[in-house]
């Protein structure tokens, strides 16, 4: 599985030096997974209007440069956000060390995350400062272990191309977790070959947001989605991918077209269900692909508005001012005059203040202001 990813992966790059004026990527996974994720996003938006008007208006408020997201080989989170209608920027992991990163955005690094040294280090200052983190599979071993060591890791086992039923657990009230479910039914998760199961190595400072019975059983590692914090920001991790690009039907309301499951099955009101049911990617999408896709949408989309509505705190926290520049040192760059920081700790009459970029440095106290 390795093999075949990796080859995949080389075979991509090559393609895409040899071809520089397509315009696009193509889609990923089969070819039915790109209606079923063009009508979860049309399902997402019309249920957050009617049911979360607030939240809905807070997404349509989020700017491109809110929203970092690092390409990957095997996912493209940005396919989802573009569907959903958000905003964002899109860099290569090599420009990742050279783009301005602040607490107050939001940073998404697709699988695989391979960064380098100075991009992991970038990544470990953005969170420590405030800022959220969002990666998924491979980017556990490569990001999330590596620049935050002690919380998650690798357990070791990796997946078969597989799809498995999950549990959410919505009794932790988390507002990542509103809105996931379209139906009765549990949502499925697919796990590409070679995926990563999700150790816990910190179960007092982990939460487990979402988990999969079956795949402990399999793989033995539940967790599915995790969040902790680091410093004065969050890291959220998901097995396996953001963009839906596999599913498997294990029920007959799954097996329905999308129109009739909308109609029949789906927690949408009545006039949102006939609204959507004659949509041409609604009526062209299997009701189990529909549902599945619109759970990995939702849950993105719940961390787009909860880091829009989190940056009242970040002003919170970065409340104080330089008077005085701060030179450079070998570990930060330089403050400047007027920047905005947190103090952090404090010695006599000298304090360590932080800026919303994460650099540090040791000042007078009476040049805080």
């Amino acid at each position: 599985m390795f093999f075949v990813r990796t080859l995949r992966a080389a075979l991509v790059g090559v393609l895409c030096l040899a071809l520089p004026a397509l315009a696009g990527d193509p889609p990923l996974g089969e070819a039915k997974m790109s209606t079923a994720n063009k009508a979860a996003a049309k399902v997402l938006k019309a249920r957050m209007q009617e049911e979360r008007p607030e939240d809905y208006a807070v997404l349509q408020k989020v700017e491109a440069a809110e929203v970092v997201v690092v390409s990957g080989e095997y996912d493209r989170v940005e396919d989802v956000l573009r569907e959903v209608g958000v905003p964002h920027v899109v860099v290569t992991p090599m420009q990742l060390a050279r783009t301005p990163l602040n607490a107050k955005q939001l940073l998404i690094i697709n699988c695989s995350g391979s960064l380098g040294p100075k991009g992991l280090e970038k990544v470990r200052k953005f969170v420590n400062a405030g800022g959220f983190l969002y990666t998924t599979d491979w980017a556990l071993t490569n990001v999330v272990e590596k620049a935050f060591p002690g919380f998650i890791a690798f357990n070791g086992r990796e997946t078969a191309d597989d799809v498995v039923e999950v549990q959410v657990k919505e009794s932790s009230g988390s507002n990542l977790l509103k809105h996931l479910h379209l139906a009765n039914a549990n949502p499925k998760w697919w796990l590409e070959g070679s995926s990563y199961p999700i150790r816990v190595l910190a179960p007092d400072k982990v939460e487990v947001l979402v988990e999969s019975r079956e795949m402990k059983k399999k793989y033995g590692a539940a967790p599915v989605a995790v969040m902790f914090r680091y410093g004065d920001g969050k890291v959220l991790h998901i097995a396996s991918h953001f963009y839906l690009q596999r599913n498997q039907v294990r029920s007959v309301a799954e097996a329905k077209k999308g129109g009739a499951y909308l109609k029949e099955d789906a927690k949408l009101s009545k006039k949102a269900a006939e609204a959507l049911a004659n949509d041409e990617d609604v009526k062209n999408a299997q009701a189990g692909d529909l549902q599945s896709a619109y759970a990995a949408q939702q849950m993105t989309s719940n961390l787009v508005i909860e880091r829009k509505k989190d940056q009242a705190r970040i002003d919170q926290l970065y409340s104080k001012t330089l008077a005085q520049p701060a030179p450079a040192s070998r570990a930060s760059a330089g403050l400047g005059s007027g920047t905005r920081v947190k103090v952090v700790e404090q010695k006599g009459e000298k304090v360590k203040v932080r800026s919303m970029e994460g650099d540090e440095a040791w000042v007078d106290l009476a040049a805080v202001k």
